[in-house]
């Protein structure tokens, strides 16, 4: 779709639009569009960014954003930060939206589903949308079977870990490692997106607590070293050992 950059309002096609039985496109202005809460993918100036950036100069629009609507008048983004990015880079006042009607933890499995399919993604964008989506999916199923219990036979037994495993081909364990970087600094986190640390010891590195992961980062930028799995393995070690004795103690 071609979205104009001063298109009128078509306020009446979006009424009509809030029958959750009917979805189609409608133009919403830019300004009415908020981003998703805590949105784990960044919107950065890259290679990926500036081709959309020229397909979108160049054809307009082509994929309508996807939208849910929100109590105070405004449509949070679930699909298409970077398409919003771009248009206002390029003077768009209006986008092409689906407004889309879903309860709170569906929008997020749908946002990190939908980002899943990048190009490229971060070690910290990755660990943060698992984390979220098995967050949602523990409170979805919960609720369901406390009131849906004949629904959920083919999700007997089956942790949300593994469906989020089957739903992207990574094993439960892997998918546990890159929740577990959530717990790491957000320097140590950096150090990971740019390739300074590897993700085996960045993961080891997370079992540390928040003071000792900062003397990680300021040993690494000060020696320019990084530590091996190995070592990661014999901090992560003494850290237990240590929280041993002062249990002990206590």
């Amino acid at each position: 779709m071609n979205c104009k950059k001063n298109a009128k309002s078509r306020s009446d096609d979006e009424h009509r639009l809030f029958d959750p039985a009917v979805e189609k496109v409608v133009e919403i202005g830019l300004e009415r569009l908020r981003p998703f809460e805590n949105h784990p993918f960044k919107v950065k100036e890259d290679e990926a960014m500036a081709r959309l950036m020229e397909s979108i100069e160049r054809y307009g629009i082509m994929n309508p954003l996807i939208v849910m609507p929100t109590t105070e008048g405004f449509y949070r983004i679930i699909s298409g930060h970077r398409r919003k990015y771009c248009a206002e880079k390029l003077g768009y006042t209006q986008v092409p939206v689906i407004i889309r009607y879903m309860k709170e933890d569906d929008s997020i499995i749908s946002m990190v589903d939908s980002n899943l399919h990048r190009e490229k993604i971060l070690f910290s964008e990755k660990a943060f949308a698992y984390s979220m989506k098995n967050e949602a999916m523990k409170r979805k199923t919960g609720k369901r079977r406390k009131t849906q219990e004949g629904l959920l036979e083919a999700l007997k037994g089956t942790k949300t870990i593994d469906l989020i495993g089957q739903e992207t081909g990574e094993s439960p364990r892997q998918v546990l490692r890159y929740i577990r970087l959530t717990s790491l600094i957000p320097e140590l986190l950096d150090m990971l997106d740019e390739g300074k640390i590897s993700f085996n010891p960045a993961v080891e590195l997370s079992f540390l607590s928040i003071i000792e992961q900062g003397w990680v980062a300021d040993s690494i930028e000060y020696t320019l070293s990084v530590p091996s799995v190995s070592q990661a393995k014999r901090m992560k070690a003494a850290e237990s050992a240590e929280d041993q004795r002062n249990f002990k103690r206590d």
